[in-house]
């Protein structure tokens, strides 16, 4: 009974991802440790998501605006143009299945298909990534945490967490030959040791940082004991055209999940999953410098004035999972916090436990409106942003 709970709730943590007290930033999360007695009793008790048969024709909410069509939208981004967003729809979590990226129109409102030039060969694109990476078996393409950037010679790059027969960082340019925005892959880079990764923030000078959940390959039952017992998993790796991948120092951490750093790029926020917090470290010193407390935070974007988007789960990730919702959107509840990242004061910006959708990985602010996708289910959504919150 002990270990199928443990896989029980591994498949639920991250598909992206209690409220405890966090740490001072010097100090290490540590959980009470979960017996398997309590475990078994919350699983039992713990209400189970279903398919919801009534929200399947996609209807919107007086307050929600629902958008259809999709697999598992688990990130998002917005194009340059701010007309579409990018959509990672993922595979299966740690079935590492097959998913894709998209398109969605947000003037239509409909999804659309994403051209991605690929190479006829697997040689490497010169001047991306690893010498030595080849391109990716497409037919296996797994995408999971994305990111964007234009970089100082005006080129569109968009970065995205593989897991596909292997765990990577695919590049791509981001272009538009006509209209509509297309991708061409470019390169690779493959973390050393047994990685599983989770989510990418592109640095200007064409770097990158990802995070390291856990290593791959261990048994599941020995990464449930960890976490459960306070034991850091994980970490962020930082990689370097010259360098290649650079173990961030001080970055050791329950479950590393989402990931973006600051415009100027000397602050990088790390969500940690499992430790109930998003810590901000000063590249300088290479030190926490501060944090913030948030339940489960899964992935974090960045708004145009600066201020972070944090989506974070409410349900128990022991005792809870959307295994049982087969069509549909998994109603776990969440919230999604805004973060000033001077002062890592927050604020509950949506609290949603119900229809039209749960169980959101993302939250992005575009103009006066902030999207949110899902790591399980068929659709984006959308509300309206309340006037205190737009950008200064």
């Amino acid at each position: 009974m002990r270990n199928s709970l443990l896989v029980f709730g591994l498949s639920a943590l991250v598909l992206a991802g209690c409220s405890k007290e966090s740490p001072k930033p010097e100090e290490s999360a540590a959980p009470a440790p979960v017996t398997e007695s309590a475990a078994a009793e919350s699983a039992v008790a713990m209400a189970q998501p279903k398919t919801e048969t009534a929200l399947l024709s996609c209807q919107s909410s007086d307050t929600m605006a629902v958008f259809c069509g999709f697999k598992n939208p688990e990130d998002l981004v917005l194009t340059p143009d701010g007309n579409w967003l990018i959509v990672s729809e993922m595979g299966e979590f740690m079935l590492d299945t097959p998913g894709g990226l998209s398109l969605f129109n947000l003037q239509s409102g409909e999804r659309e298909a994403l051209n991605i030039i690929w190479p006829e060969s697997q040689a490497q694109a010169s001047g991306w990534g690893d010498a030595d990476c080849a391109a990716p078996d497409v037919a296996a393409f797994s995408p999971h945490g994305i990111d964007f950037l234009t970089l100082a010679d005006g080129t569109h790059e968009l970065l995205v967490v593989n897991h596909g027969k292997r765990e990577s960082v695919e590049f791509f340019t981001v272009e538009k030959p006509a209209d509509s925005w297309q991708l061409v892959w470019q390169g690779c880079a493959l973390p050393p040791g047994d990685p599983f990764i989770n989510d990418v923030a592109a640095l200007n000078d064409g770097g990158f940082f990802v995070t390291h959940m856990w290593d791959k390959h261990t048994d599941f039952e020995k990464v449930g004991e960890m976490l459960t017992s306070g034991q850091n998993t994980g970490w962020v790796w930082e990689w370097q055209q010259d360098q290649g991948f650079t173990k961030v120092a001080g970055s050791d951490e329950l479950m590393p999940n989402g990931i973006t750093v600051s415009k100027d790029n000397s602050k990088l926020f790390v969500n940690i999953y499992m430790g109930n917090r998003t810590v901000r470290i000063d590249r300088a010193s290479g030190q926490i410098d501060g944090h913030f407390e948030v339940q489960q935070p899964d992935n974090i974007t960045m708004g145009p004035d600066g201020s972070l988007w944090v989506a974070s789960h409410k349900h128990d990730p022991l005792g809870q999972t959307c295994a049982a919702v087969e069509a549909g959107p998994c109603l776990l509840p969440y919230e999604i916090v805004r973060a000033n990242p001077q002062t890592l004061e927050t604020e509950v910006i949506l609290h949603q436990d119900g229809a039209p959708m749960g169980y959101a990985t993302v939250g992005l602010k575009v103009g006066q409106k902030l999207y949110m996708g899902s790591a399980h289910g068929d659709r984006v959504t959308a509300i309206d942003l309340p006037a205190d919150t737009m950008d200064e």
